[in-house]
């Protein structure tokens, strides 16, 4: 197998410097005799320009970098598909990272993507990483924080987001139309998704003259405490309605349940966020999101760069299947 063309070998064979290779290559003004020249002899040689080369010279990269805090949400799935499309249909690639939410992680996937000098970049992390993508957006790079809005945007600093509260009144009305008297909620934490969720909960529940203490709200930081949460729950209050504000703690929070000879929704309703492959087959209810939808969004603010920041949000889906207790 023969070795790859070079920008050197091109300039030899043109009968110029690398230099002006360079400058004809990113469009830059070169005589129109020496161009066809420069042309010529890449179009003979088969030059692939090197892409890092390119971003050196253009100061940035075509590369739009992705940083996904957990891939085994169902959410992001779509999220991705979006963003992917937009990206091809724009000459960029994507360059995705798992931070599987550690915050270390996240801090130094930010720090790598800005010496990747990448086209822009969109975030699903936590606040860790809020002071470096700050930094990138006042140095002219666009950014997008995915699932949460940001607190005093500045211009190239953009968020997607879900109507949180809304999605939490969708699960309220739809508990109560169902019957459901008490309700437990599992959520993965103080992120502001999930305090948005369970305040809306709480606000349509009050609105119906039902309760939602503070002791029928369980937190869980993987699925390995779900088991235990569940049990909290069901002792604590006696819930007739399961709530998970956490679409990947689903299979945690049914099984869960299947284990302790719960029927749903017979002895318990169950409700989820994020529609997956096997909800329709289970009967899950679930609040969707547009997640796909979402990520085109936030790619094409990337690909746009408007020059003010856009706050933009999303309302959600009440999918009902029969998990409450409702008739598909």
């Amino acid at each position: 197998m023969g070795k790859r063309t070079t920008i050197g070998d091109v300039a030899a064979a043109a009968g110029v410097s690398v230099a002006t290779v360079s400058r004809v290559l990113n469009g830059g003004a070169v005589k129109g005799a020496t161009a066809t020249r420069v042309w010529d002899a890449a179009n003979r040689l088969d030059y692939t320009p090197n892409a890092l080369t390119k971003s050196i010279f253009a100061g940035k990269s075509s590369t739009i970098g992705v940083l996904i805090d957990d891939l085994s949400s169902p959410f992001y799935l779509d999220l991705m598909r979006g963003i992917d499309e937009v990206a091809d249909a724009n000459g960029s690639l994507v360059m995705f990272s798992n931070t599987f939410r550690h915050v270390d992680r996240e801090v130094a996937q930010v720090q790598t993507m800005d010496e990747q000098r990448v086209r822009g970049l969109i975030v699903t992390t936590s606040v860790s990483t809020d002071d470096r993508t700050r930094r990138m957006a006042a140095r002219g790079t666009p950014c997008v924080v995915v699932a949460r809005s940001v607190q005093s945007p500045l211009p190239n600093l953009h968020s997607v987001a879900l109507d949180n509260r809304a999605a939490g009144r969708l699960v309220a009305e739809h508990l109560v139309s169902c019957g459901r008297r008490t309700v437990g909620v599992i959520t993965s934490g103080k992120r502001p998704s999930q305090s948005g969720r369970t305040e809306g909960l709480q606000r349509g529940l009050a609105e119906a003259g039902l309760p939602l203490p503070d002791e029928a709200v369980v937190a869980v930081a993987g699925n390995e405490d779900v088991d235990a949460a569940i049990e909290v729950l069901l002792e604590r209050c006696a819930p007739d309605a399961i709530v998970c504000f956490a679409g990947r703690r689903t299979v945690a929070v049914h099984s869960a349940l299947m284990a302790r000879g719960l029927m749903i929704p017979d002895d318990i309703g169950f409700l989820t966020m994020d529609d997956f492959s096997w909800a329709p087959a289970l009967g899950i209810t679930v609040i969707a999101q547009p997640s796909y939808q979402m990520g085109l969004k936030a790619a094409g603010l990337i690909v746009e760069s408007p020059a003010e920041s856009a706050q933009l949000t999303f309302q959600p889906e009440l999918i009902a299947r029969t998990s409450c207790g409702e008739r598909g």
